[in-house]
């Protein structure tokens, strides 16, 4: 993540706090190493155990480096009183733009239009037909938040129909914003030519995509998932619905398993085979990334951790702990 090592976070943290990275702890060297930390910034490649937190004696701060931190045993941090902070105004425009980007490809079916004339060579548009203006299609979008609303308004942009579905937010949002919204979740899928889902990894939403959510999509539909990969059951199903639903196309920055494991999809999507053509587009867990997001992200959090330590005020708790509980 940091190859250049802590030169930002020193920056923000001053001469007085002491800053070393790792881009992996040893499991025997962990408790020695977490025993020493006053506050600790981490991300999805550097998991946070029960076990790990127990050791964390002196910690008075978990910074979870980007929006989700579902990799934190937010229980046990809060069992012993350690705030968890995440970084949730990061990287909004750069998965918004990412989101777009899919939608577009598959919706325009560009690289349908590559993989053929690579194939038959013939220079003929006529075999990609349908496409539909997007004043006709319907964009369906689960969970309006940061991320979500930002894609709502660049999809406003090229005049698509705009829905969406999310009962954490009070009514009337539709209005100001000037899109539809759905009160059920199985009717926007139904109701959706495009889905795209903008939700944390919870309980709640967690498998969300699986076999029940494919067989819902209409047979033409584009699914794009740019937030989690626990939001999919697994490859399996994802498999059988692009199987069973020959138009069906999906865009996804995130897998069930990373980095993924061999599987026949991935394995079919890597040699371009020709029942999956170009319906299935890949990226490898990359939407947030931009030069600026990234030096945005690690000020944003060395700016937590500088205001727990300094201020015992942390923020952007997810916990609901505060320092002054310990």
């Amino acid at each position: 993540m940091m190859p250049e090592g802590p030169s930002i976070e020193k920056d923000v943290l001053g001469k007085d706090v002491s800053v070393e990275w790792y881009a992996q702890i040893d499991k025997k060297d962990y408790a020695e190493t977490l025993s020493e930390a006053d506050a600790i910034i981490t991300t999805p490649w550097a998991p946070l155990s029960s076990e790990m937190i127990r050791h964390a004696k002196k910690l008075k701060v978990i910074v979870a480096l980007g929006i989700g931190f579902d990799y934190i045993d937010i229980q046990a941090a809060s069992k012993s009183g350690i705030p968890v902070c995440n970084i949730p105004d990061y990287g909004i425009e750069d998965v918004a733009d990412n989101t777009v980007g899919m939608i577009l490809e598959h919706h325009r079916k560009i690289r349908k239009f590559q993989f053929s004339e690579k194939l038959i060579s013939d220079w003929d548009w006529k075999g990609q037909q349908p496409i539909i203006r997007p004043n006709k299609v319907k964009v369906g979008i689960i969970g309006l938040g940061r991320i979500g609303t930002a894609v709502a308004l660049r999809l406003k942009g090229f005049n698509y129909q705009i829905q969406f579905y999310d009962p954490s937010l009070e009514r009337g949002i539709e209005k100001s914003l000037g899109i539809g919204r759905v009160h059920d979740l199985d009717e926007l899928i139904r109701d959706s030519d495009i889905i795209t889902v903008h939700v944390p990894l919870t309980e709640q939403t967690e498998n969300m995509i699986g076999a029940e959510f494919y067989s819902s999509l209409k047979p033409n539909a584009i699914l794009i998932n740019t937030a989690r990969g626990g939001l999919f059951t697994s490859l399996d199903d994802m498999h059988l619905a692009l199987q069973n639903l020959p138009e069906l196309r999906i865009g996804t920055d995130v897998l069930p398993i990373e980095p993924p494991v061999e599987h026949p999809l991935l394995s079919s999507w890597k040699n371009h085979d020709a029942w999956l053509g170009d319906r299935l587009i890949i990226t490898s867990h990359s939407s947030f990334y931009s030069e600026s997001s990234i030096i945005n992200l690690r000020k944003f959090a060395a700016q937590i951790v500088d205001s727990s330590l300094k201020n015992n005020a942390p923020y952007n708790v997810v916990n609901g702990v505060n320092n002054n509980d310990k």
